[in-house]
């Protein structure tokens, strides 16, 4: 004779546990949490006319784009940058160029363009229409994937990026850390 079938038993489920109490902040620690991210990234903008520090790779092919003048009035370079390539030092080299080096050849890049650092007729590079202290404050990548910079001018005292001014708030995660979103 068989033995009995063994009859399915209910698994015993352990009780839920229960959820992490979320953190509410107040208005004035969000303010200064705020302030105080606003400093740190401002700290941390590189100049655009000097070297940059640190390395910021691009893991697949995409554009930046590179506004001519301050808030893009003049419009804005699209160029292509490869897998594997520094996107600080590839901006670096494109606002160190000289416009209006080609004489002879009807060259008007930069004509008409405000020059931040002089005002005189002497060659001029890029950057110095940018503003008077450009600095690259991060990059912001769209849903096409294209790159756009944020800049920080700390003479200014403006943030814009492309033809707009750019904003960011913070929000507090879980675990009770500021972290910062764009807006």
């Amino acid at each position: 004779m068989a033995a009995p079938k063994q009859e399915p038993q209910e698994a015993v489920i352990p009780p839920p546990k229960p959820a992490p109490k979320r953190i509410v902040a107040s208005e004035k620690a969000r303010k200064d949490a705020l302030k105080t991210i606003t400093a740190v990234r401002r700290v941390s903008a590189w100049q655009i006319h000097r070297w940059p520090l640190e390395k910021r790779m691009v893991n697949e092919r995409t554009r930046v784009h590179l506004p001519r003048t301050y808030l893009g009035k003049d419009g804005i370079d699209v160029r292509v940058v490869r897998a594997g390539q520094d996107l600080n030092q590839f901006v670096h080299r494109h606002y160190a160029e000289e416009l209006g080096k080609d004489v002879g050849k009807d060259n008007v890049d930069g004509k008409g363009w405000v020059n931040f650092v002089t005002p005189d007729d002497v060659l001029q590079r890029r950057h110095e229409c940018l503003g008077p202290d450009p600095r690259v404050a991060g990059y912001r990548y769209d849903v096409a994937g294209d790159v756009h910079i944020k800049w920080w001018d700390a003479f200014l005292q403006d943030q814009w990026m492309d033809k707009q001014k750019w904003t960011f708030d913070v929000r507090m995660e879980e675990d009770g850390r500021w972290v910062e979103i764009d807006d």
